[in-house]
């Protein structure tokens, strides 16, 4: 095949491409939106099956299915539950019906709007369709996470305590004399053993092993005590909050970087004993206010704003967290435009991206960033608040 980057700049021939590009991609897209459609009739189609049943024989439902299409009685019994779960939400399953969002959007969204009361439930589920139309899985999750805190916040910190009481660590055999080792903690708790582990791996000298390996083997002589070769330091987890959550004033989730939302008594036990910094927000939207400096590495403060307005990476759909990514300066160093405004988090996959191939991006007066497929399709990424908007 071709490499489209053989084709930029050779005229007609360019746009030729960039035109068959499109159409394969509009394609693309059709049969993506028909897969949607054909699993919202299968889930109507099942669920029109298990009306039929008797009580006595709806527990069984999955034995009839599953040698009906020879699958196994778990797949069966899923598109059971599946069906299920979707008919309690008739907009949800509208919304796949019409190839808006895919089915693990659809049972994302009703399995997280069924922790709430009716009422609140119906807020949701329409705040998070429309969000979903434009936003990829993890995004949906996060905000439809930080959206159930927020509408019902003791449901969550109840939630969470008994969810705390399943913690647990786990064995699991693997083939070829391997064996995986899984921990169950809390968010927090996840976060600083990660954080811990990564930053003595990544203390390591090059010897051939890979992150992951470093990683590995670090976890195993931190558990067995043994000398790991690196300098251990300091842990450390960040979280965003407003100053009206910290002060107990309401509840409003705060963000915890790596992982997303948390109820609020969570992060407020945390900053007792934690270093604070003081974000400036915009009243209308919520994001950090612009800070700026003009050498080419920023100050420890820019990098902070940046992390706190734009926590992920700025590449469509990428979840990776800020402060594992590259700081890029979107259009070149200039001497002046080390600012809030120029700089974005990208990883190191999408800045190479941007840096080696036809993608391109842009930011706009808005704060949003425009990035520019090598097919001629522009999608935007935006900058994520962290309080909620002022009321006037």
């Amino acid at each position: 095949m071709t490499s489209a980057l053989a084709y930029k700049g050779k005229g007609a021939l360019w746009a030729d491409y960039n035109r068959g590009m499109r159409d394969e991609l509009d394609d693309v897209a059709d049969a993506f939106r028909e897969v949607a459609r054909a699993q919202a009739v299968l889930a109507q189609r099942v669920g029109d099956y298990l009306d039929t049943l008797p009580a006595s024989l709806y527990p069984y439902a999955a034995d009839e299915i599953g040698p009906l299409l020879s699958i196994s009685h778990r797949a069966a019994a899923t598109l059971a539950n599946n069906a299920e779960v979707l008919r309690e939400r008739p907009a949800t399953l509208n919304a796949l019906l019409a190839g808006a969002i895919d089915q693990s959007k659809a049972l994302l969204i009703a399995g997280l709007v069924m922790r709430l009361s009716a009422s609140a439930a119906a807020i949701a589920e329409a705040e998070l369709l429309e969000f979903a139309l434009t936003h990829t899985y993890g995004e949906t999750r996060a905000k439809g996470q930080k959206l159930v805190i927020k509408l019902d916040p003791e449901a969550a910190k109840a939630r969470h305590e008994e969810k705390r009481k399943t913690r647990r660590v786990e064995k699991l055999p693997q083939e070829d004399a391997m064996c995986d080792v899984r921990l169950c903690l809390t968010a927090v708790e996840g976060v600083q053993v990660w954080d811990r582990v990564d930053r003595i791996a990544r203390g390591l000298p090059g010897d051939g092993r890979t992150m992951d390996q470093k990683r590995a083997d670090v976890a195993v002589d931190l558990l067995l005590g043994r000398d790991t070769g690196a300098p251990q330091g300091e842990t450390r987890v960040n979280v965003t909050m407003p100053a009206t959550t910290a002060l107990g004033l309401d509840q409003t989730p705060a963000v915890l970087a790596g992982y997303g939302p948390l109820p609020a008594h969570l992060p407020r036990e945390l900053a007792a004993d934690g270093v604070w910094k003081r974000i400036l927000t915009n009243p209308v939207d919520g994001t950090a206010v612009d800070v700026s400096a003009r050498s080419y590495r920023p100050p420890a403060a820019l990098r902070d704003l940046v992390w706190a307005r734009y926590p992920t990476c700025t590449a469509v759909g990428c979840r990776q967290p800020a402060h594992r990514c590259d700081i890029d300066h979107c259009c070149p160093f200039d001497g002046t435009n080390t600012t809030a405004d120029n700089l974005r988090p990208k990883c190191r996959h999408h800045h190479r991206m941007k840096t080696e191939t036809t993608w391109s991006c842009r930011n706009l007066p808005d704060g949003w960033h425009e990035w520019t497929t090598p097919s001629g399709r522009n999608y935007r990424t935006g900058p994520e608040p962290v309080a909620d908007p002022a009321p006037f």
